[in-house]
């Protein structure tokens, strides 16, 4: 599934966002679960078609501060993934 370019206007990532519910998105990553963007598909009653870009750069940080990816974009993880065939 494609990740948002760009957080969306009420991502939960952004200064203003919802504590909480990023709070709860960031429990998840930890638990490897890939949170979808809450502005497309569900919303609409229609199937998911893109990643959160605020849960995804919280993931990013992370994986660089582990030592598991180079730097913290998404060429880093892409490389990654490929070289563990993920």
């Amino acid at each position: 599934m494609d990740v948002m370019p760009k957080q969306c206007a009420t991502c939960p990532f952004k200064e203003d966002g919802c504590k909480e519910v990023r709070d709860a998105v960031i429990a998840r990553s930890l638990e490897g679960i890939n949170q979808t963007c809450h502005s497309t598909g569900a919303k609409y009653g229609k199937k998911d078609t893109h990643l959160c870009r605020g849960a995804r750069d919280f993931q990013l940080q992370l994986f660089h501060s582990m030592g598991v990816i180079e730097e913290p974009t998404d060429k880093a993880w892409d490389a990654k993934r490929k070289e563990l065939n993920v």
